[in-house]
């Protein structure tokens, strides 16, 4: 089977991730970085961006963007309250609430621009058109 990295551009490098709690959990689960990826992708998709029009080196908004899917996904997967149980002093609900305040925080500042790293995305062109009127 083929590693992630033969599959597609990462966005980020899942050896470097800084949580103490979910890294492990987010690192040795390729199925959830995938999901990350796709997530970076839609979003990029949805404000006018394809998938190879997204700048390389990855910008670190884009790279926090899926960071933070990945991380807030791995602790809501992991919480007490995922499996019906009380959230209350539940360390994987903390980390949901605080990922998911960044992440919404996050999706509040992207652009198109932010994808391209300030270069305008391509889009599609049409000739020109100019009213002809008689004088």
């Amino acid at each position: 089977m083929a590693s992630l990295s033969d599959k597609r551009r990462a966005y980020f490098d899942p050896n470097k991730l800084d949580d103490a709690l979910l890294k492990t959990y987010v690192a040795t689960n390729p199925n959830l970085i995938e999901e990350a990826y796709d997530y970076i992708e839609s979003i990029a998709g949805s404000l006018g961006v394809q998938p190879q029009y997204i700048y390389e080196p990855t910008p670190l908004l884009v790279s926090n963007l899926g960071v933070y899917y990945a991380y807030m996904t791995c602790a809501q997967r992991k919480s007490l309250f995922a499996k019906g149980g009380e959230a209350d002093n539940d360390s994987f609900a903390l980390k949901f609430k605080l990922y998911k305040g960044l992440l919404d925080s996050l999706l509040n500042m992207l652009t198109a621009n932010t994808f391209t790293n300030g270069v305008q995305a391509r889009k599609r062109s049409f000739p020109a058109c100019l009213s002809i009127s008689r004088n």
